[in-house]
């Protein structure tokens, strides 16, 4: 028997018993559905961190060197790692160009902060800005000259200031209170979502970058530093070198070790992290699937007993054991994998609908399309391989009689 016309007549059985075969599929569409959500929106948040915590300096001739304390209570009490003296060390040996302290490549300007509405806290979203261009409903901007005079000044979303003083327009002038510290409202922004629920994820109150930092930010780190080596020189051999007498003569060589510093190890580690907990969760969701595979089974097994006497007549026009047992199992296979393939659609539609009340995007890709075809075939294989030998063994003279 041909395999076009093996798939052919398994449709036609799926299609003949419509409501049974689509109650089967369904534990499989919703069990599909759940993982791929899970999985696309985990893929999406790891790209967005990945995104946000990325440093890796992508000039070549760029190596970090950093320093561990042999006692880990020392990197309270000491203030500075590199003093000038390790600099000046640095910067005398052969092939290096520059030396300055390492600073992340991407600066989040966002913050979530907490906030007390009428004595209620709430952990809402802020951006840190140069100069504001929101629409306004009253007062001004933030400017430039806000920023570079540590000016103490927000501008505020229209509902924020409604809670905190029942009018908009009174609230300009008034203070804001952020972490023990007050700044003045010279701003209301027109309000795009109207409320304060967590569907609302837009900022919420706008600070001068330079003033937020100052008076809520640490110092950035300066445990890490950037060495930028000549061109045309080794990295490997000039960092070892720096390295090396970094150990012999620099200001901390006796309380820990200089050594080198590859930040794209610690973003592998956070990215391996997030697989394995999305892996996790999604194993946990994919008990459904198992479920959904013993309803397979089950409707594979009516369909033999019902179908009895169409395998007699299959086996007495010639039809092999193996050409029974592949009639079944393409019927089992092509009803998971309409089951598999709808539930990619709907959690596709679901991660999607989903990225619009998430700070990141949800996109399809290889991996989760190859997971629900992976998955259903699987399904469909193992959940249906027992009914479809079942039904190749039936003897035609017990089938007769």
């Amino acid at each position: 028997m041909k395999n076009f016309v093996i798939w052919k007549t398994a449709l036609k059985s799926i299609l003949k018993n419509k409501k049974r075969s689509f109650l089967t599929m369904f534990g499989i569409i919703i069990g599909i559905a759940s993982v791929i959500t899970i999985v696309s929106i985990g893929n999406g948040f790891k790209r967005d961190m990945i995104d946000k915590m990325s440093m890796t300096n992508t000039n070549e001739n760029v190596s970090n060197i950093t320093f561990t304390y042999y006692d880990v209570a020392n990197a309270f009490t000491e203030n500075e790692v590199f003093k000038k003296s390790d600099f000046d060390l640095i910067k005398n040996v052969k092939g290096i160009k520059k030396v300055d302290f390492f600073q992340p490549k991407i600066k989040l300007t966002e913050r979530q902060v907490e906030l007390y509405i009428r004595g209620k806290k709430l952990t809402k979203k802020i951006e840190r800005v140069e100069q504001t261009s929101e629409t306004l409903l009253a007062g001004r901007q933030l400017t430039q000259t806000d920023n570079d005079t540590l000016n103490k000044v927000v501008v505020i979303d229209e509902v924020l200031a409604q809670k905190l003083y029942d009018d908009p327009e009174k609230a300009l002038g008034k203070g804001f209170e952020v972490m023990n510290e007050l700044f003045t409202i010279v701003g209301i922004k027109a309000s795009q979502n109207g409320t304060l629920s967590m569907e609302n994820q837009a900022p919420l109150a706008y600070f001068p970058l330079k003033s937020y930092d100052h008076y809520f930010n640490k110092p950035e780190s300066r445990s890490i530093l950037n060495l930028e080596i000549e061109p045309g020189e080794d990295l490997e051999k000039v960092t070892a070198e720096v390295i090396k007498q970094l150990n012999f003569s620099g200001s901390l060589r006796n309380t820990g070790e200089y050594e080198h510093y590859n930040p794209k190890s610690e973003i592998d580690e956070m990215g391996s992290i997030l697989d394995n907990l999305t892996l996790f969760i999604s194993a946990v969701a994919g008990i459904s699937l198992f479920i959904a595979g013993v309803g397979v089974m089950n409707m594979m097994y009516i369909s033999v007993s019902e179908r009895t006497k169409e395998i007699g007549i299959r086996r007495a026009l010639g039809a092999t054991e193996k050409d029974i047992k592949k009639q079944f199992l393409a019927e089992g296979l092509t009803l998971t994998l309409l089951g598999g393939l709808t539930g990619y659609l709907l959690g596709m539609i679901l991660g999607l609908v989903s990225s619009m009340f998430l700070p990141f995007t949800v996109r399809p890709d290889l991996f989760t399309i190859s997971l629900a075809v992976g998955i259903s075939t699987i399904i469909g294989v193992v959940f249906s391989y027992m009914p479809a030998s079942a039904a190749s063994k039936k003897d035609l003279i017990d089938i007769m009689k």
